[in-house]
């Protein structure tokens, strides 16, 4: 997919830029790097990106406005930051961010996380899956989510929550596993994200924490998708 990939970076440090740029390039990414907040959002009013990475602080802005409206695009994005504090994470997560790296960072990691994101968030089969859950409808190829016939905006990460529930229900899956099936492991992926994530997965679905439809919390022991299947 790596040709058909136009990626929006925002960072104001620019020998930075240049040599992730040149690591992008390398892949065969599209890069479009801008230093500051105006630029970076009249480009993201006008042109086209299947993915975004913005660093938190910069010259005319900051790196949560612009998330904040390139969650709105449903284009997923990585925050890219000085700043390690969990709230920060978490404050991100909440805004719709997908992934977090912090500064400083591996040119190859940034893009190996990048490679990650694009395959949790487009399709790359040929089948065609669609789970009907009552209301709720998950075409698994496509990667979009319907409740009762509208469209909701998950991030890649909820979605790919939302599938590995799915893919396993009936069964409590406990943090751990989750990290393990959507994170592929990673160790910075701490239970409090993982709880983030559900927990705006679940607000978008219209379920109760206390008479769940949907996401079943079992505490001390993880989560569970209890809906039936109509299909």
């Amino acid at each position: 997919m790596s040709s058909a990939v136009n990626i929006l970076y925002v960072e104001d440090d620019v020998a930075s830029a240049q040599i992730l740029t040149l690591y992008f390039e390398k892949q065969g990414y599209r890069v479009s790097h801008f230093d500051n907040a105006v630029d970076a959002q009249r480009a993201l009013d006008n042109l086209a990106f299947q993915l975004a990475i913005f660093d938190v602080m910069m010259p005319g802005g900051d790196g949560f406005s612009l998330l904040k409206n390139a969650a709105k695009k449903d284009i997923p994005s990585i925050m890219v930051t000085a700043k390690v504090t969990e709230s920060d994470r978490i404050h991100g997560f909440d805004l719709g961010a997908d992934d977090y790296v912090c500064k400083p960072y591996s040119p190859r990691e940034v893009v190996s996380r990048v490679q990650a994101l694009l395959k949790r968030s487009y399709k790359h089969t040929g089948a065609h899956q669609v789970w009907l859950f009552g209301q709720l409808e998950i075409d698994v190829d496509a990667k979009l989510v319907k409740l009762a016939g509208a469209h909701l905006k998950l991030t890649a990460v909820e979605f790919a929550i939302l599938v590995s529930l799915v893919t396993h229900a009936k069964r409590i899956i406990s943090r751990e596993q989750l990290i393990d099936l959507v994170w592929q492991g990673r160790s910075d992926i701490t239970d409090r994200a993982v709880d983030t994530h559900l927990a705006n997965l679940r607000k978008k679905l219209g379920d109760s924490k206390k008479d769940p439809t949907y996401i079943a919390t079992h505490y001390g022991q993880g989560y569970q998708f209890v809906a039936a299947k109509t299909q």
